[in-house]
């Protein structure tokens, strides 16, 4: 087969074929499109190999210059381990994405100063993600909060109010639709095992209230009434490890729907917390 044209000046798209040819051009594994016989196949393959070890060469040095940029001035804590540090090379050494790459320099930034912190697990199920998936986790991570004194993140969804002698049992939800995150891509993230699959119920709500945490903001629920739980999606260990890495803003939109929810069964009383601890403010949500 003679090589293919190049693509016509009048327009930018490449066909199906030219796209072909290109992609294979790219890897080494063209010969054969090309009628290539300036060359063997073991020539061929063993350019291939050297242009891969030196892709993969660049990949990890460039994650290392966006790993320095993180440790900046701070102290290590201490020796990291050698058989992590060898998974970690192993895991990394193919990501060539930048917004991927500036993920696994934070990881080794992070690591370097607390090692510990990221299980090969973790290391696992992110080199695993494209870079669309890792987008829907940082979106999640966005809406996340936890209780006062815990790490683990939740996605509040809303309450349940129990039966009475007025009224009937009825629970009440948001539509993450809303927030770009419609149930196909919780699938996605239920399957990389960052979510837990169950929409899970709190146990009753202690009567002093309860205080949760949502980026810069500290809500004290306390109910109006008894048997009011409320409904949410839980990180499993891999996520909650996965989301220190994607220190999101918590959306506003999202915080005042919840708001709405929330006050049909709760007042709630909302602290901002600052640089300075003496500098807070608070609002008083009936």
């Amino acid at each position: 087969m003679a090589d293919l044209p190049p693509p016509k000046k009048e327009s930018s798209i490449l066909s199906s074929q030219e796209q072909t040819l290109r992609l294979a051009r790219s890897r080494g594994i063209d010969g054969m499109l090309t009628r290539n016989s300036d060359s063997t196949f073991e020539q061929r393959a063993t350019f291939r190999h050297l242009a891969d070890q030196a892709a993969r060469q660049r990949n990890l040095e460039a994650i290392m210059v966006m790993a320095s940029r993180h440790c900046e001035e701070t102290a290590a804590g201490g020796e990291m381990d050698s058989d992590w540090l060898t998974r970690f090379l192993q895991l990394a050494e193919d990501i060539s994405m930048v917004p991927m790459q500036q993920l696994w320099g934070r990881i080794f930034a992070i690591e370097v100063a607390t090692p510990g912190r990221f299980s090969i697990r973790a290391l696992t199920t992110l080199k695993e993600m494209t870079q669309r998936e890792a987008q829907l986790f940082q979106r999640v991570c966005a809406l996340t909060c936890h209780y006062a004194g815990s790490d683990e993140q939740r996605l509040l969804l809303g309450l349940h109010k129990g039966a009475s002698l007025l009224s009937r049992a009825k629970a009440t939800r948001l539509g993450l639709g809303k927030y770009r995150l419609p149930y196909n891509a919780l699938l996605q993230l239920f399957e990389l095992g960052l979510l837990h699959r169950s929409e899970l119920e709190s146990g009753p709500l202690p009567a002093d209230g309860v205080e949760l945490e949502f980026g810069n903001q500290r809500w004290r629920l306390q109910c109006k009434q008894h048997n009011i739980t409320l409904l949410y999606y839980r990180l499993t260990p891999v996520g909650n490890e996965l989301a220190q890495l994607l220190q999101e803003s918590p959306l506003e939109e999202y915080l005042q729907d919840l708001k709405t929810v929330l006050v049909q069964g709760m007042q709630i009383e909302v602290q901002l917390t600052a640089a300075e601890p003496t500098a807070t403010a608070g609002e008083q949500t009936p």
